[in-house]
């Protein structure tokens, strides 16, 4: 018999058994590694109040509250919310995530980057305080020699 899918529409890898999950809008149980997940991140109030939130609030730069959360989904809910649209069989043959999914990874990767070379900047700059500062140091630790709570 034809398979429709490669990985038969589940993402198990060599475990036999996996638990389940409830899907929000159906209350369907499905294996946890079938169920369409999202991950939802929403403002808790809506455009019009953040703005009264932000005239009213005492503080200049007031954050409003998000809602993170994790949505699962059973394939027919999905379907039918449009979260997920079905392919034709040549399509369900591409198994590349979509281009604006790596667009954002190539934004992430980038973050990460400029936050790596800040690091290593910073890193830098306290080795080379440590270094003019010289002489020797009482940083406390193992060596004796101060630092430290004195007990009597």
């Amino acid at each position: 018999m034809p398979k429709k899918r490669k990985n038969g529409g589940k993402n198990r890898h060599n475990r036999g058994i996996v638990g389940f999950v409830r899907c929000d809008v159906s209350g369907r149980a499905v294996p946890k590694d079938k169920a369409i997940k999202r991950f939802i991140v929403r403002n808790l109030v809506d455009p019009s109040g953040q703005k009264d939130l932000k005239d009213a609030s005492y503080y200049d730069k007031y954050q409003v509250p998000k809602m993170y959360y994790k949505a699962c989904y059973c394939v027919s809910a999905a379907i039918h919310q449009r979260i997920v649209r079905p392919r034709n069989r040549q399509e369900r043959k591409n198994r590349n995530p979509p281009p604006e999914v790596l667009k954002r990874w190539a934004k992430e990767a980038k973050r990460q980057r400029e936050r790596e070379k800040q690091a290593i900047a910073y890193r830098k700059r306290r080795q080379q305080n440590r270094n003019r500062q010289g002489g020797q140091q009482n940083r406390g630790g193992r060596g004796g020699g101060g630092g430290g709570r004195r007990r009597y």
